[in-house]
């Protein structure tokens, strides 16, 4: 009799261990796998050239607490007049960057300003008072472990009137890129189509210099052609207006925008 009372309270206590041990299996099993967060979007671009890629346009702007400015070791909200830029009012690149940061293009934006007004490429290029200078920006960044995404040039106003050969611009470009690639920044450079400044209309023979050089082979892209933007554009003649830095921010996203989307569509295309 008491062998048969202490079967009945072994199986009572069996019975509560499964009712309590299962319920907990389940939920185990059914837990997601812990999953590592994505790391995040970050473009670090160089923006460079002359007065209408620095600090030269009628108004300056905060960029959102997710854009940022990286010059001489300092990492800090890009807010204009962008260090590393010369020129006392607004740029591109402030616009830029919150427009990239809304269309979800990146999470983050990081800009490394080389650009002086005035400036024509023979200066950029090796050999000329600012290429040192522009070497010693990449270099910084590097070893800041920034890793260059993009490389946006917009040059050629001061080269349209110096009247430079087309195959003399080109030549430089090549030679100034050539030293950046030399540091280890493979990224896609993209050239804009810019001429036009005052008195000063297009000029066709630096505009088919900036448009000859791309060469997607060699990781070079077109730009905006910003001398679409005519004086309407720009607040004394030259540089961009109010008006003028949004339009000009907005072609600089839309070219962005599609050499990403064509990027994708070439990473799905099998073989």
């Amino acid at each position: 009799m008491s062998s048969r009372r202490t079967l009945v309270r072994l199986m009572a206590t069996l019975a509560v261990f499964v009712a309590v041990a299962i319920p907990h299996a389940s939920a185990r099993a059914q837990s997601p796998t812990p999953t590592r967060p994505a790391r995040p979007r970050v473009m670090v671009a160089l923006v460079f050239g002359q007065s209408n890629a620095g600090n030269w346009g009628e108004s300056r702007r905060v960029a959102g607490p997710r854009v940022f400015n990286f010059f001489r070791g300092r990492y800090e909200r890009a807010r204009d007049p962008l260090p590393g830029a010369n020129g006392n009012g607004g740029s591109v690149w402030t616009r830029l960057g919150d427009k990239l940061i809304a269309a979800k293009l990146y999470d983050r934006v990081v800009f490394v300003p080389a650009s002086i007004g005035a400036t024509e490429i023979a200066q950029w290029a090796p050999g000329g008072a600012l290429h040192k200078d522009l070497l010693r920006n990449v270099r910084e960044a590097q070893k800041a472990r920034l890793v260059f995404t993009h490389l946006l040039w917009h040059q050629g106003e001061s080269d349209a009137v110096l009247g430079t050969s087309a195959e003399d611009y080109q030549r430089r470009f090549r030679a100034m890129l050539a030293a950046i690639r030399a540091l280890g920044v493979d990224a896609p450079a993209f050239v804009a189509v810019a001429t036009r400044c005052g008195q000063y209309l297009p000029n066709e023979t630096i505009r088919a210099a900036q448009i000859g050089l791309a060469d997607p082979e060699s990781g070079i892209f077109l730009g905006p052609d910003t001398d679409q933007l005519g004086p309407e554009y720009r607040h004394d003649g030259c540089h961009f207006s109010d008006l003028g830095l949004e339009v000009h921010a907005e072609m600089w996203l839309q070219v962005i925008r599609a050499h990403e989307a064509h990027m994708e569509a070439a990473q799905r295309r099998p073989g």
